[in-house]
Formats: structure tokens, sequence, C-alpha cells
């Protein structure tokens, strides 16, 4: 086959390149756009963070059908992502509705439309799936699930497998985009009203795979809720040296909140996960694996006022327990935080005590953000973790925005972002030691009604990664060298209905980071009918959506630290939707064009691979 680069296959969108579009900011402010969504509308749905309590309805006549006023009760404040007010272009959000209909399979499918994430999956749907971003490996991300801290146990100990997290259970996911870290703050799904809500969904595709999931959740008097939710995942792999697995995942949330001002919520996540052997071509294979993760935690809250300002109190312990039958591993861990923060409408602080019996026995962290004069927004974050074996790890970050005409909603933006650090890759191994540097990035962008255009430029120091386990002993190491990157995103609406969004991202140089090849670049096209706020009772909408990946040459390095070739591929990816009041019926066709790549060497990705199913939402 001929490989064509993917700088030729995007010239034509970068000829007319712009960012993803920074909304206006407020307290808990806006977030960039989720990548490829609309422009604007992201940041729109970011900026309402406002207690349910204080926000103002949207329609002044409200629906035949609406519910009285005292039927709507209180959510838990939101616990994990930084007080705002924060620049606009070091955050990613995707709300409910988004995610709803991002196409997204799994967590790591929607973490790589984050420009210059790389999605690094064993084959096909349900096995082993991480990002790497900035060349970081396993240390590219940290996960936060309602406060609640993922840390990697089991096989993935340094790394979190991201095949794991289910995505029907979600309602929010906050991404906070560093120079060498996204740091993901996934918020479960809860109901607001007092009358029950249901899921249920189907889906099935090629090589044997079949999802299925139904969810329950209700609200009463008094503020009692409760969220049920049980998603069953299979597949016979279906491809060369690719294997069959099944998941199944377990979700229960009880809450009581009586008052915008306390409450206290419990959850349980369990995750069973089996996947059988598989080959990979001049390195070995895998055994197979038997594992089990459950992750239990309560919270509670204490706020001085009502509408989310003034002086709040949390307070979460819980608890992780994983294990693998067939390897033999069985790893528990205990984990106690204490958060107290003060918002006000221009600055906010907060100081997080958290406490693990495992790798990392204490942890405290300050954060602080402000928006001293309209123009300019700053935030800033300084951790102290001590270690098990006297070991400690210290990092440092600060990120500043500055528009010069128009305020906070000013079109142009000057922004950049720096991250210190003394820190340990892989705190679970005693033998890991600290390392010494300093990442940052730096960027303008320019946003219009229809148009908008960020481009930055980023240097990430050389980092010895840590090996994700998740791929057993097809472990791979991660070359340490520093790297210089250009990177520019656009968002294009030339029609109400239609959308290009994308982004570029080259090294500056001969040397680049594993896994971050050269010229990795995404381009989608989207087409949406938009008639939801229109129509009566959200009848109808219909989407399609084309998506192109391409990346050049790179190398990565196998479990003995042997150079291995990344080939480059170019990627095209279809979706189909319609939805019908409350029913989405979905058609995905991943690498459409079949072409023959392998992000984990050996382990081929199959071709025109298509996935389809129904999901319906109803209230009872």
């Amino acid at each position: 086959m001929t490989r064509r680069g993917p700088g030729v296959l995007l010239a034509a969108a970068l000829s007319c390149a712009s960012p993803l579009v920074p909304a206006a900011r407020g307290q808990n402010p806006p977030a960039r756009p989720a990548p490829g969504a609309p422009a604007g509308r992201a940041g729109a749905a970011a900026a309402d963070t406002t207690p349910p309590a204080a926000r103002a309805p949207r329609d002044t006549i409200a629906p035949p059908d609406s519910l009285s006023p005292d039927s709507f009760l209180p959510d838990l404040p939101r616990l994990g992502s930084p007080p705002g007010p924060l620049p606009a272009s070091g955050r990613v959000v995707w709300t409910r509705e988004e995610l709803w209909h991002s196409g997204a399979l799994t967590l790591g499918e929607l973490l790589e439309r984050i420009p210059g994430v790389f999605l690094v999956r064993g084959g096909w749907l349900g096995q082993p799936e991480t990002v790497s971003y900035a060349g970081q490996g396993a240390a590219s991300v940290e996960l936060f699930w309602d406060g609640f801290a993922l840390d990697p146990l089991g096989a993935d100990s340094t790394g979190f497998d991201l095949s794991r997290i289910s995505l029907g259970l979600l309602k929010r996911v906050e991404v906070e985009v560093l120079p060498t870290v996204l740091r993901v703050y996934l918020y479960s799904d809860d109901q607001t009203t007092r009358r029950p809500r249901t899921e249920t969904s189907f889906g099935t595709g090629d090589a044997s795979s079949n999802t299925y999931r139904i969810r329950y959740l209700n609200r009463w008097s008094g503020g009692t809720g409760l969220g049920v939710g049980v998603e069953s995942f299979a597949t016979g792999g279906g491809v060369t040296g690719a294997s069959g697995s099944n998941r199944l995942t377990l979700w229960g949330k009880g809450s009581w909140i009586p008052s915008p001002r306390f409450g206290v919520e419990y959850q349980a996540l369990s995750v069973s996960l089996n996947r059988n052997p598989f080959t990979e071509a001049g390195l070995g294979g895998s055994a197979g694996s038997r594992n089990h993760r459950t992750d239990v935690f309560v919270r509670g809250y204490a706020a001085s006022r009502a509408d989310g300002m003034g002086m709040r109190l949390d307070v979460l312990a819980g608890s992780s327990a994983s294990s693998d039958s067939s390897a033999g591993l069985s790893r528990t861990e205990v984990q106690g935080a204490a958060i107290l923060g003060y918002r006000a409408q221009h600055w906010s602080t907060e100081a997080t005590a958290r406490v693990r019996d495992t790798g990392t026995p204490f942890e405290l962290q300050l954060r602080a953000a402000a928006n001293p004069i309209g123009p300019l927004t700053v935030a800033g974050t300084l951790d102290e973790r001590a270690l098990l074996g006297h070991r400690h790890s210290t990092e440092a970050s600060l990120e500043a925005e500055l528009r010069p005409w128009g305020g906070e909603r000013g079109p142009l933006a000057l922004y950049g972002a720096v991250r210190a650090r003394r820190a340990v890759a892989a705190p679970a191994i005693l033998s890991d030691t600290v390392q010494r540097v300093t990442d940052y990035d730096a960027g303008l962008s320019l946003t219009t009604r229809r148009l908008a255009v960020d481009v930055s430029y980023g240097r990430h120091g050389a980092f010895a990664a840590p090996v994700d386990g998740s791929f057993g002993p097809l472990a791979l190491t991660y070359p340490d060298s520093a790297v210089r990157t250009a990177t520019v995103a656009f968002t294009l609406r030339p029609t109400l209905f239609l959308t290009l969004a994308g982004w570029y991202r080259r090294p500056l140089g001969q040397t680049y980071a594993a896994y971050e090849p050269p010229d990795r670049s995404r381009l989608t096209a989207t087409f949406r009918t938009r008639l939801l706020p229109v129509l009566t009772r959200n009848a109808f909408d219909f989407t399609a959506e084309v998506a192109m990946e391409a990346w050049g040459r790179g190398v990565i390095g196998d479990s003995a630290g042997t150079p291995i070739p990344l080939t480059g591929a170019a990627v095209l990816d279809y979706r189909l939707e319609l939805r019908l009041v409350g029913a989405t019926l979905y058609w995905t066709l991943r690498n459409a064009l079949g072409e023959r790549y392998a992000p984990v060497p050996g382990i081929q990705v199959p071709g025109a691979a298509q996935v389809y199913g129904v999901k319906w939402e109803f209230t009872n």
C-alpha cells in the first residue's frame, strides 16, 4: 500500500486553521469547547456551574407538563475540578448532552480529540487502552471520579486501563490540560427532579461485539436520591492477534441532600474484566487475565452559603480493591481527603489533604485562581507528596490568560502554562527515583462568530515515563528526551448545520516523543440538523460525521528497551445518528478504509469495523 503523509491529507484543512473556542468566564468558568463541538456551545454549557437553586429559568413560559418549582432539589457541588475563575485555554468540557451524542465508544476515544493525544489500544474494543500525551506514557492521565482518586492498581499499577471506564454512567467530563498531563474529572449521573429516569441501551457490531446497559435514577422529597446501573460488554476479538473479552460494570449511588448547604453521598463502582490470551508477532503474547476492581466511597459537604460562594468543606473516605486471579495479584488501597475552599466572584482558593495507605501516604495540594482585572485570569497549583521509601514529589503549575481588549469575552487571547516537577513517575515502584523537569506551553487564539484559530508552542523536558502494565508482557517503554512542538487547532462553522474542527501537531526538530509521532493530526466534519431547540418536545435530530486521523512514522520500545518503529497511518471513521424524542439510533464505522496499522506492535487494529445500536432514555 502506498502511504500518503498526513501533511498532504490535511493541507486543505490547515489553510483555514482555527481553534477550539474559549467561552466567557465566571465563577468556576468556561472552558474551551469539547473538540468537534460547535463553536461556543460547549463553552456555554461549561459556564453554567451555578447551583441549580441559583440558576435563572431559560424560558419565561413553562411547557405544559413542567413540574412545580418545589420538585427541583439541589445537587452535590462538583468536587475534583479546580475552582474558578480559570483560563479557558486550559480546560475541555463535555456535558451530558455532548457525551450522549459524541460518538465516542470509550473514554480513550473521547480524550484523543484533545490536541496532541494519541490513543494506544491493543487491537479492538475491550482490549487494554491508554492515551499518550507529550510522551508521558502511563503518566499522561490522572483520573478522579466525583473527587475520588482512581489510582492505578493491579497489573496497571503505573497507569490506568481506560477501557474499564463506562461513559454511559457519566453526566460530565472535565479535563484540565497542563503541558504534560491530562487531569480527567469524571462526574457520575444523577437525577435533579422528583420523578424517575430510566435508560435502556443495546449495541452490537463486528467481531461478535455486544453491549447492554440499564440505568435507573430517581429523587424523592426530603432530598433522598438513588442511582443504579449495570452494563455488560463482550466481544470475540475478530482479528489476527486480538482476543475476546467481556466486561461487567455495576454502579450504585445514594444521596441525601436536604439543602444546598449540606449533604452526603455514597457510591460503589465494580468492574469485572476478563480477557482471553492473545499473541503478538515478534514480542510474545499475553496469557489472558481475569481481574476485578471495586471502588467505594462516601462524601459529605457543608457550605456557608446556598449559592456556591463562600466557605465550603468536603470530606471524602473510601477504598479500592483490585485482584487478578490469573496472575495471582491482589492489592487494596484506603484513601481519605478533606477539602477546604473559599469562593468569591473574582477569586478562589482551596486546600486539599489526601491520605492513602499505599504508595502515596500523604498529599497536600494548594490551589488558587483569580481574575484581578477583566482581561487577565491566573490560576496556580502547588502539590507536595510524601511517598513510600522516604521519597518526596513536589509539583507546581501556573496558568495565565490575557485578553487585550473586550474584557473576558474579548476575541483575542494570549495564554501560557508552566509545570515544574521534582517527581517520581511511578510511586508504587520503590526503585523509581526522583526526576527534575520543567515543561511549558504558550499560544494565542482568535475567536470570531464563524471561525476560531489557536496556535501554540510547547517544550516538554526529558522525563522517563513509566511503563503501562495493562499490556502485560507486551509492556512498552518510552524514550527519555526533550521535545519542542507546534500545534494548530481550529473550529469553523460556515453554516448553522455544518461544523469543521481539527488540529495539527508537529515536532520542531529531529527529536520527538514516544507515541507522539510527527505530523499528528485530526479533522472532523459534522452535519447536524439542530432542530431540537426548534421542534416541540425535542422530537427529531440527525447527525452525520466524518473524522480523519493521521500521523507519520514514530518510535517506541519493548520491555527490554529495544527501539521499535511505529508506522504511520491515515484512518477514516464514519458516524450516523438519529434521535427520535428520547431514543437515539447510532451507527459507527471505524477505520473505514481498512488501513493496516498497529499502535501496539503486532496487534493490528481491524479495518472497516462497525458498531450500531439504540439508546433510549425516558421518564416513568
